[in-house]
């Protein structure tokens, strides 16, 4: 899986001369339909079962979707123009992910959409907008006024209760969410032309901790006719941090959103699953509470972290060939993100300057491996596979694939840390065999399925 509008791009985008849209925008340099059609090719020349998603496809700007990486969100609401703009490249990506036919699933985040100017408003403003509004509220207002019980795997009963003025501020909050997120979820249903298909919904990227909520989203989406396999809370993860909380607390959070997911026929999936190092997971001891919270029945992505543990061991090279690679990243990284500061264009927000300052304040030593591990690289770099030249050549790109095609023994490395990485989440997760308990279909002349 790739996000669809933000690391992959539509074709048009990647193929488009430089400086027609954002290097932000596809940052992986790769077009939607290569990347679903190289990874399903690879999984059948290599006999594996995979599902391939149409990841994060968002409602927002290209901005927000770059400061959303980075804990950066601000409360920007967007115009009906600017809605439609957005909707209208987000249908272009599910066009373009469903003409290859070997599209399995897809993840939708609405967030952007969330209006949390709401938590604002005083009681008399709340009802007077709640009318306004919410065309059905009296009848809302008497279906959430009972008790809602759920029951969990790891033995846990919950129980929840909603205020009247909760249901009113959740409601106005989710109202645009769920609606954009329902003209997505027909756009897909219409071009998979009855094909089943795997469906997320994801709320991971608000500001705070999930909660209740999460069951009026869950419940309203369901009333609404779409299904979501997946949902995705905000459990409390930052991304490419280790998490370093109350692991009780945590376990109890998790148990708790995981039930209220399954009671509405979703499973929970845990997005920034990336910790502070490739090898670290997500921190000591949260794997083992994850599996605890969900028995096994949850799905996790991460993101970044293979390329971010290819820059390591670049940085960590003995071969002044590689290391000289890895300087030319972190030059072109570090001039492209310089000139967004002194130009002040809309990508220099607060954080990117922050983290900048403090990477050309740090120490003098021109070590690769320090490096590698600044918080600025670590959360900037990303934007070197898209660089490019004067001949619109991605250069930096282009040099790391010759690198790993032609160099056996850098290409041996990296292959065993993939593997050494990979195995720690399968391993710490519990997803080892699996595959046998699921239904599994012919894998030639169509769709492969399996489970997430």
């Amino acid at each position: 899986m790739l996000s669809c509008t933000r690391e992959a791009a539509p074709k048009y985008v990647i193929d488009s001369a430089p400086g027609e849209y954002s290097p932000t925008l596809g940052h992986a340099g790769l077009s939607i339909s290569d990347y679903i059609l190289k990874s399903s090719r690879i999984a059948r020349k290599r006999n594996i079962v995979v599902e391939i998603e149409a990841d994060h496809l968002i409602v927002g700007s290209y901005l927000q979707a770059v400061q959303r990486l980075f804990d950066a969100a601000s409360e920007v609401e967007m115009n009906n123009e600017q809605i439609s703009n957005s909707l209208s490249f987000v249908f272009d990506a599910i066009d373009e992910a469903t003409s290859t036919g070997l599209v399995d699933a897809f993840t939708v985040d609405t967030t952007s959409l969330v209006d949390l100017r709401v938590e604002r408003f005083s009681k008399e403003e709340l009802a007077a907008k709640f009318s306004d509004e919410i065309s059905n509220g009296r009848n809302l207002l008497q279906e959430y006024s009972r008790e809602f019980h759920f029951s969990w795997v790891d033995g846990s009963l919950y129980t929840v209760r909603f205020r009247e003025d909760e249901i009113m501020r959740i409601a106005l909050r989710s109202k645009r969410s769920l609606e954009t997120s329902f003209k997505i979820y027909s756009h897909i249903r219409e071009r998979m032309v009855g094909e089943p298909f795997g469906f997320e919904l994801t709320l991971d990227e608000l500001p705070r901790q999930s909660g209740t909520e999460l069951l009026y989203y869950l419940r309203e989406w369901r009333k609404m006719g779409g299904h979501a396999d997946f949902v995705a809370p905000n459990i409390g993860f930052r991304k490419r941090a280790d998490f370093h909380g109350d692991l009780v607390a945590f376990r109890k959070q998790a148990s708790f959103l995981a039930a209220l997911a399954y009671g509405y026929g979703s499973l929970l999936s845990i997005h920034s699953g990336s910790g502070e190092s490739p090898y670290t997971g997500k921190g000591h001891g949260v794997y083992r509470a994850i599996v605890d919270a969900t028995g096994g029945k949850v799905k996790y992505k991460i993101s970044g972290v293979y390329y971010e543990l290819l820059m390591d061991l670049l940085a960590k090279s003995r071969s002044a060939k590689h290391r000289r690679l890895f300087e030319i990243i972190l030059n072109g990284v570090s001039s492209f993100w310089e000139e967004q500061i002194l130009r002040n264009t809309p990508l220099a927000d607060s954080t990117a300057r922050t983290m900048f300052l403090a990477y050309k304040k740090g120490p003098k030593s021109r070590r690769m491996q320090l490096h590698s591990r600044s918080d600025f690289f670590r959360h900037y770099s990303f934007i070197a596979l898209n660089l490019r030249d004067k001949r619109g050549k991605r250069y930096i790109k282009d040099e790391l694939l010759a690198l790993y095609h032609h160099d056996s023994r850098f290409h041996r490395i990296v292959d065993r840390e993939v593997k050494r990485l990979t195995l720690r989440l399968i391993d710490g997760m519990h997803f080892g065999d699996n595959l046998p308990h699921v239904p599994m279909h012919e894998a030639s002349g169509g769709r492969t399925k399996t489970s997430c």
